[in-house]
C-alpha cells in the first residue's frame, strides 16, 4: 500500500468528505456547488515550484469552477489581493467602460504617446508607482 505522501490521486471517499465539510459550498466564495460546477483547486499551485506545493490531500480544496479559472495559478493570498485591487479600482474601471461604451478615447499620435510614455514610465516600461492610481487622469492630450 502506498503511503500517504506518495499518492497521486486524491481518493473519492475524501473528496466527498471534503465536500461535506465544504457544506457543499466553494471553499473560496461559498457559494452552494452544483456536482457540473465543482473543481478540484489546488490550494498551492502545483505549476509554482517556488513554493513546494503537493499533490496531496492536503493541498486539495473544491471551488466552484469560475473561481478555479480566475484563480489561475495564483496562491488564494494572492487571489484574495488581486480581488481587493479590482473592487478597489471599480470606479476607474466604470469610468473607462462608460468612456469606451460612449466613444469618447481620444486618438493618440504616436509622438503625444512617446511623449506620455517618457513623463510617466520608468525606463522599463512600467507605470511609476504614484501614476498607478487613476490612469485615465494623465493620458496623453491632442493638440486643440
Amino acid at each position: 500500500m502506498e503511503s500517504d505522501s506518495t499518492i497521486k490521486t486524491i481518493p473519492l471517499d475524501y473528496i466527498r468528505g471534503l465536500l461535506v465539510r465544504q457544506g457543499g459550498r466553494c471553499a473560496i466564495t461559498g457559494i452552494p456547488l452544483k456536482p457540473q460546477e465543482v473543481n478540484a483547486d489546488h490550494i498551492v499551485p502545483l505549476s509554482r515550484i517556488e513554493l513546494s506545493p503537493t499533490a496531496q490531500r492536503d493541498n486539495i480544496w473544491l471551488v466552484h469552477k469560475k473561481v478555479n479559472a480566475m484563480k489561475g495559478t495564483m496562491t488564494y493570498n494572492e487571489f484574495l489581493e488581486m480581488c481587493r485591487t479590482i473592487i478597489d479600482h471599480h470606479a476607474d474601471t466604470g469610468s473607462l467602460l462608460m468612456d469606451i461604451q460612449h466613444r469618447n478615447i481620444d486618438p493618440v499620435s504616436k509622438e503625444e504617446f512617446d511623449r506620455w510614455v517618457h513623463e510617466h514610465c520608468d525606463e522599463t516600461g512600467t507605470i511609476k508607482s504614484e501614476q498607478q492610481g487613476g490612469g485615465g487622469a494623465d493620458k496623453p492630450r491632442t493638440s486643440p
